[in-house]
């Protein structure tokens, strides 16, 4: 070979030998690990490990609300029906092992899946074939059942890890705990309740996985696999007792039924603490099956629902002006059953009676409307309404539930000749139950208002506890007042008061009913809201009974407070005082009283 020929080969090889190694070094050093990591990245599975909602629990650690892992479990009908159920089994001529096609396509994978699932193999079969990529063909599967379908690593069977929300304890406390709906990725988020105001506790953190596969999705041995488990949200303990608020619950309902009422609740607190023991609402949620209540029931009505409180509200009036010093309870009042006052507001009690002299007490404890209007007009209007704002009307309690009303109380200043007086008992404003059991909270916490709340703690997935803190209280009136008013408070309870029905024996109760007449309906609000042991006091109710047929709260709502209140002291461990001689109404049912409109029997009272 001519040897400039041989030298332009050779130049010529060299060349393509340093391009091919140039570009071999580029694919290998340059642009191989981002080759490596696309390629790596297409024969790569991941998934998100869901985060377990917290629980919700009572205070005695009753779960009200929990969540579980599940699995829907779904079929990519294209590759299933290519699928091939294969054994391994020896040939009976050669006597050597084999592989032997003994099924294919949905019916022989049907077959496999329907024991395990416990349906019908031809059924399953059915939702098996088509042209899906995703179609599902069961529904809240538990991870052990899950991990048996996968083991028979049927081509096209997909799960789809999902968190499901469970209330163990069905409507106790429901309308409380709240409800949760799936968001963006399927995660579960709070829409009502404690579920709401709690979410960010509530939820957790989603951990990811993540592994390589072959062609079949099949597991790569040598593959790289990785792995991020999922935190769980905290713990939220609330202040509830489930058994005292089963208690409540049918209480309610009861009540609720048998005077035909539109709705009922009930709120029990301890007046030193603010926690909330019972939040009962009649006709309870079932957060499990929210479809099955009415939407007008959803809500927590202690907090939403607001209402005249009536003569609740004469608690105040009285509170206000024995702080002032503009009466004493011993102090007599010239009460006729009607009265009219300088500005020509005319003003009558409950019940036609002769003109009568009544001590401030006993205008409280017979709820004389003639009576507080004039111990009223010893204290001014602006006086009067800041003492109404020191006892918590006009103003969110901040409890830890969505949706709570601050209720109505307007200026003095747009108050008209005769708002002037209806707010002194308890009309032209408004409020919750949770607002009225808060006034007498207040009364029985010798003077101070402590904020109420209905979570105890939070205890994260690590177990670490944190407390919740105790509201720092706000003075209304002296202790001095508060022990003055609550004598009085008790009078309403015994006998000639109008709330005979609420007193407990053993026990000294202190409390105050409420009527009030929605004028526009023909109908009532009846309540009771009081306190027990009086001189000791433990807890505060707060029963509420809208548009009752029955009128008066001394009969409609007092033997519910008693019911609830007598249950709840056995449940804290208060023994009955052996000097109390409290009678039971029970006692004298053969006495003769008074009949409303209704043909119900009706307090001695004037002016409920």
């Amino acid at each position: 070979m001519n040897p400039s020929r041989r030298r332009a080969l050779q130049l010529l090889g060299l060349t393509g030998f340093s391009a091919l190694a140039g570009r071999t070094a580029w694919l290998q050093v340059v642009q191989g690990p981002g080759l490596a990591d696309k390629a790596r990245a297409e024969r790569t599975l991941t998934w998100t490990n869901v985060a377990l909602r917290g629980n919700i629990c009572g205070r005695d650690g009753t779960i009200l609300a929990t969540s579980s892992v599940s699995f829907d479990i779904g079929v990519n009908q294209r590759m299933v029906a290519q699928w091939e159920d294969k054994v391994e089994q020896d040939n009976p001529t050669t006597g050597l092992p084999e592989t032997v096609v003994v099924g294919h396509g949905p019916a022989a994978a049907a077959d496999k899946l329907a024991p395990i699932l416990g349906v019908d193999a031809a059924e399953l079969g059915a939702k098996m074939v088509g042209d899906s990529t995703y179609a599902v063909i069961a529904e809240a599967v538990p991870p052990d059942t899950w991990r048996q379908i996968k083991a028979l690593g049927i081509r096209g069977v997909e799960p789809d890890q999902r968190v499901r929300r469970t209330y163990p304890a069905g409507y106790v406390a429901g309308n409380v705990v709240g409800l949760t709906a799936e968001g963006e990725g399927r995660v579960l988020e709070g829409t009502a309740g404690i579920e709401s105001t709690q979410d960010d506790w509530l939820r957790g953190v989603n951990g990811s996985g993540s592994m390589e596969v072959g062609r079949t999705g099949a597991q790569i041995p040598s593959g790289r696999v990785t792995e991020t488990a999922s935190t769980p949200g905290a713990t939220v303990t609330l202040t509830l007792d489930p058994d005292l608020q089963v208690l409540a619950q049918q209480a309610i309902d009861k009540v609720v039924t048998a005077q035909g009422a539109e709705w009922g609740c009930c709120v029990v607190m301890e007046p030193s603490t603010g926690k909330v023991l019972v939040m009962a609402d009649s006709r309870a949620v079932d957060p499990g099956d929210p479809t099955a209540s009415a939407g007008r029931d959803l809500g927590a009505r202690c907090v939403e629902a607001v209402f005249e409180p009536g003569s609740v509200g004469k608690v105040v009036t009285f509170a206000a002006a024995l702080e002032e010093g503009a009466v004493t309870p011993e102090e007599t009042w010239t009460v006729p059953y009607s009265w009219t006052s300088a500005n020509g507001q005319t003003f009558i009690d409950s019940h036609p009676h002769g003109v009568e002299r009544l001590t401030t007490a006993q205008v409280l404890a017979e709820s004389s409307n003639v009576g507080t209007v004039q111990i009223g007009e010893r204290v001014a209007d602006d006086v009067r309404h800041a003492y109404m704002e020191r006892f918590g009307w006009g103003a969110r309690s901040g409890i830890e539930l969505p949706g709570e009303s601050a209720g109505l109380l307007t200026p003095p200043s747009k108050w008209d000749d005769r708002t002037r007086y209806t707010t002194m008992f308890g009309q032209g404003i408004a409020g919750t139950a949770l607002q009225s059991a808060q006034v007498l909270a207040t009364v029985a916490n010798n003077g101070v208002r402590v904020a109420p709340r209905v979570i105890d703690s939070w205890t994260a997935a690590d177990g670490t506890v944190t407390r919740q803190a105790q509201p720092e209280g706000v003075r209304v009136m002296s202790e001095a007042t508060a022990k003055t008013l609550t004598d009085m408070l008790v009078g309403v309870t015994q006998e000639g008061g109008t709330a005979e029905e609420a007193s407990i024996d053993g026990y000294l109760v202190a409390g105050k009913t409420g009527t009030t007449e929605i004028i526009s309906e023909d109908a009532t609000v009846a309540s009771f809201v009081g306190f027990t042991p009086a001189h000791d006091p433990a807890i505060a109710a707060a029963v509420i009974v809208n548009k009752p047929s029955g009128i008066f709260g001394g009969v409609v709502a007092a033997p519910v407070f008693r019911t609830i209140a007598l249950a709840t002291l056995h449940k804290l461990g208060i023994a009955p005082d052996p000097s109390v001689m409290a009678t039971s109404k029970a006692h004298k049912d053969a006495q003769a009283a008074p009949v409303d409109r209704h043909g119900a029997s009706a307090p001695s009272g004037r002016g409920e």
